[in-house]
């Protein structure tokens, strides 16, 4: 294969994923100019990821398969190269950016691969500060990502890629969870890298916002590249044609609103919201304030605004996931409490996976019904239409994101219960997959009152009948979409009125500042470790005391609280009451409370940073480090997890009543357990993925972003510990 100076990117490929019976590529061949930006479009499961995964060297290297052919990057083969060598010249974004984030902190995230290939630490700083204030993004400097709003994390995810200072950037449908704002702000941030002279490839189902920027339309299908359109022979295309080739609209100026009739539903029933409000205990400021609303049997009700502004929290309210601050929900004119709107509504979240608890997609959709013959013909009439009748026996986390993305739709469709509230249902979803959405939709109205969160003005030009704008916390505006020109009133809703970080709930001032260095954190782990395992009572105590004062330097009160009131109900129960258990209880229970405290302080909340530069200026193993990063960087991700995994089963009913929970208690770890595994396994490959995109296995001499020093209140923190430990080997 020749090599031309104008190309950066040249392929011919042929490639099986392991166990797949069918090519996930085949005889897919190209060449991308510098400097220009290709559109990969077509169905999902069509190819494009694959490709992308080929470009950046994690196929075959990573996903593993049968893979023939060559790419050239630069005039580079990059079978000589490995991912991390391939990562220095083409910079990869993920889909979901909270999954392929290592660190928690964004400066540090866009440190990450700086360290990795060895910068200095003064060049990975000026890096990090050059590129959030070349763009502009000043605001998302120094932020805990998790804090962040999808289209804020998608931003710091491009920042990192860039940070680096690479040619090419590949791009993995960016745009799935964003909101009009945050779109905005993206295709911002597109068009100034193509204006250096960046060469973009970007995967992606929503194409209007690129209209403007592509130069060229790659389109898939099955696995091949089935036709290529410039800018000008795509923009020709007219709608049909584009629903033909299973395309979303390339510009929403041609969305119109395309309702089916109003229907007489099969039950009346009616559920208003008076003057509802809402805060999160953790944040001061009101997420809903006074929100008013009827719905009726038959709506479909639209809840539109920025990412953050709290339409997911008005959708877990109304299906009775949260208990509101004040006002009260009326069902035909009775007063709701949570426990009785949790019976009438399901709420299907935006993170498909947590709401399976079966082995097979067939027993998902009949998991809690009595099962009739009309039941089983009615789902696999559905399993054919959304194309999952071949996947019936296939296990839910086995699924493509799309596909899960039915499954979960399909799980509303067939519930029982009189309100449905859809959040994001239609993310990554193709023309074809969208119209089955819009299909069940207008079907599901039929015996149910709808809620749909979304940004996707083709679902709410053909389901919704009415929208309600939220923002800061209050429906500003309401939008009646059989009445002409509405859809267009709602679009310009979204340009006028949306804007990033409209909604992003304030920092919280001064949290961090009383954090001690972490090698003294790791100074009292290995001394509570230690004592723990090899001594009595005195000298654990004395550890205990030093524990409970790093953990109230640190502010955790509550904690140290809690493990005071233990530590001394455990003594206190064994000089009332010294019998054998007694025993056992004081002499083995008391050693692991200063090492779980010791724990809870070296975690930090998940930040990561701070702990690899603690290990590495410990001269720890790369290896070592970058472990123990990913084990404590799971742990505010999976708190949040858990949370979102009992909403689900309190959405599917899975248990109700004190008798019911308790013998279904083995039931119920089951479901709790089985989806996080998954969950996990599917988050630890795409961090490892990304990080080996970003240089993790690069061997290198590295420096840490963050540096640390040692202060008054650090080395009197080791005082304590010594004077306490001395203090108990003298009792």
């Amino acid at each position: 294969m020749g090599y031309d100076e104008k190309e950066s990117i040249k392929f011919d490929l042929n490639f099986t994923y392991d166990g797949a019976s069918q090519m996930a590529l085949k005889n897919v061949s190209g060449a991308i100019e510098k400097g220009s930006c290709v559109v990969l479009c077509g169905a999902s499961g069509c190819g494009k990821s694959t490709l992308l995964r080929c470009i950046n060297r994690l196929v075959p290297d990573f996903y593993e398969g049968n893979f023939e052919g060559c790419c050239y990057i630069n005039g580079r083969d990059t079978a000589s190269m490995s991912i991390g060598e391939v990562g220095e010249i083409a910079a990869s974004v993920f889909q979901d950016p909270r999954s392929q984030f290592y660190t928690t902190n964004s400066s540090s995230e866009a440190a990450f691969a700086l360290e990795n290939y060895g910068f200095s630490q003064e060049e990975i700083v000026r890096r990090v500060n050059d590129v959030f204030s070349e763009f502009g993004l000043e605001k998302l400097k120094g932020r805990n990502v998790f804090e962040l709003s999808s289209g804020e994390r998608q931003l710091v995810a491009i920042l990192s890629a860039q940070a680096l200072n690479e040619n090419i950037l590949l791009l993995d449908e960016p745009t799935a969870n964003l909101d009009a704002a945050a779109v905005r702000e993206l295709a911002s941030v597109l068009t100034e890298l193509k204006r250096r002279g960046k060469t973009l490839i970007i995967n992606e189902h929503r194409l209007y916002y690129l209209r403007d920027l592509a130069d060229e339309y790659w389109l898939m299908d099955h696995g091949e590249i089935t036709e290529r359109y410039s800018k000008r022979e795509m923009l020709n295309l007219s709608q049909e044609e584009l629903q033909k080739k299973s395309l979303r609209v390339l510009d929403l100026k041609h969305i119109k609103a395309n309702l089916p009739q109003k229907i007489t539903p099969e039950q009346e029933n009616c559920l208003k919201a008076e003057n509802i409000t809402f805060s999160y205990q953790k944040y001061r400021d009101i997420i809903l304030d006074k929100v008013s609303f009827e719905a009726r049997s038959g709506q479909v009700i639209g809840l539109i605004g920025s990412n953050g502004s709290g339409k997911t929290t008005l959708g877990k309210l109304i299906a009775g996931l949260f208990k509101p601050g004040g006002g009260t929900f009326y069902w035909n004119d009775k007063p709701q409490t949570p426990k009785m709107l949790v019976k009438k509504g399901i709420f299907i979240m935006q993170e498909a996976e947590f709401q399976f608890f079966t082995n097979s997609v067939w027993n998902e959709l009949l998991y809690g019904r009595v099962v009739t013959p009309q039941l089983k013909k009615e789902v696999e009439e559905k399993l054919k239409k959304f194309h999952l009748w071949d996947c019936r026996n296939r296990h839910p986390f086995s699924l493509s994101g799309g596909q899960m993305q039915k499954l979960v739709m399909l799980l509303a469709y067939f519930s029982p219960k009189p309100i449905a509230v859809l959040d994001e249902p239609t993310a990554g979803l193709d023309e074809k997959s969208l119209e089955s959405c819009i299909d069940l939709i207008n079907e599901m109205r039929k015996n149910k009152i709808v809620f749909i969160i979304t940004h996707d003005l083709e679902l709410i030009s053909k389901t919704c009948g009415r929208c309600l704008g939220i923002s800061t916390g209050r429906v500003l505006q309401e939008f009646n979409l059989y009445q002409r020109d509405e859809i267009r009133k709602i679009s310009q809703y979204m340009d006028s009125e949306f804007r990033l970080s409209d909604n992003q709930r304030p920092l919280q001032q001064g949290k961090n500042k009383r954090l001690c260095d972490p090698r003294i954190k790791f100074l009292y782990l290995f001394a509570a470790l230690l004592i723990g395992l090899v001594t009595d009572a005195p000298l654990i105590t004395g550890v205990m005391i030093s524990c409970l004062i790093l953990t109230l330097y640190e502010k955790r009160y509550v904690t140290a609280l809690v493990y005071s009131l233990l530590y001394v109900a455990i003594f206190l129960g064994y000089y009332l009451a010294p019998q054998s258990i007694m025993l056992f209880v004081v002499h083995y229970f008391p050693r692991f409370f200063p090492i779980c405290l010791a724990l809870t302080a070296v975690s930090e909340s998940g930040d990561t940073a701070r702990l690899s530069a603690a290990l590495r200026n410990c001269h720890c193993p790369e290896k070592a480090i970058m472990i123990t990063s990913i084990v404590f960087r799971f742990f505010p991700v999976l708190c949040k997890d858990l949370k979102l995994m009992a909403q689900s089963i309190r959405t599917r009913n899975l248990s109700s009543g004190i008798i019911q929970k308790v013998y279904g208690l083995p039931q119920y770890f089951e479901n709790i357990v089985v989806p996080m595994m998954f969950r996990v396994i599917r988050i630890a490959e795409s961090l490892s993925a990304s990080a080996e995109t970003r240089g993790i296995a690069m061997k290198r001499k590295r420096d840490s972003y963050i540096k640390l020093h040692l202060c008054s209140a650090d080395i009197l923190l080791v005082v304590f510990l010594l004077v306490l430990t001395v203090f108990g080997i003298i009792l």
